[in-house]
């Protein structure tokens, strides 16, 4: 089975205090819940096409169900409430080839 990719793009940080809030607790959450791997984390990110988001996360877990369980964890979960509007963001799962 292949690995799987959780990736998150942040378009726009709202609220920066939000944000860090949530940052505390969101990838422990996500590394105690089945994630493998971080790949990439962080702002410093090269323009090539379009308009680059203002922060991505790339997470390696063992395949897409460990991806979602790990999202849908209670530790994610009270993480993810600290956000609460404080990005305008979208986060998806990949399968690995």
């Amino acid at each position: 089975m292949a690995n799987a990719y959780l990736v998150a793009v942040y378009n726009k940080i709202i609220d920066p205090e939000k944000m860090q809030n949530y940052g505390a607790d969101a990838l422990p959450a996500m590394m105690a819940n089945g994630g493998k791997k971080v790949l990439a984390r962080g702002a410093n990110i090269t323009r090539i096409e379009g308009i680059p988001p203002e922060r991505a996360v790339i997470l390696e877990f063992e395949n897409v169900e460990a991806a979602q369980k790990a999202y849908h964890s209670e530790d994610y979960q009270a993480a993810l409430k600290k956000l609460d509007g404080g990005a305008d963001r979208f986060l998806f799962v990949i399968e690995g080839a």
